[in-house]
């Protein structure tokens, strides 16, 4: 019965040690950033679809807001990846992607009387 007690708290031990998260790497990884990215570009296009069908300006607002997020984040992984690995050239084309279609978001506001609130970023350039 004792033995059993102590592999328990042996067992709770380890598993407290192992959820807890690890200060060496306080980044997510590569694919769950690129990921991320992926997912902000989509939210993008598809508020841009919707701008098309209906040409509401909450839906533009919205395209913006997560084209600009995915640019930010791939940016920011393009930043922290070495341009020797592939990896690099994907996420560079995948920012210029994102750009793109941030430029053709401003056209369109500006086509039809609105006006974005944002700035393109660092590197974008139109």
């Amino acid at each position: 019965m004792r033995f059993r007690f102590n592999l328990l708290l042996v067992m709770i031990a380890l598993w407290m040690g192992c959820s807890t998260p690890n200060p060496e790497f306080p980044i997510p990884s590569f694919i769950s950033r690129l990921t991320n990215g992926d997912r902000h570009m989509g939210w993008g296009l598809t508020y841009f679809e919707s701008w098309r069908r209906s040409r509401q300006p909450r839906y533009l607002t919205l395209a913006e807001t997560n084209t600009v997020d995915a640019i930010h984040t791939f940016a920011a992984l393009e930043s922290d990846t070495s341009p020797r690995i592939n990896e690099y050239y994907v996420v560079r084309e995948r920012r210029i992607r994102g750009c793109r279609l941030l430029a053709e978001l401003q056209f369109e506001a500006i086509n039809n009387g609105f006006s974005l609130k944002t700035t393109p970023p660092q590197g974008c350039t139109y």
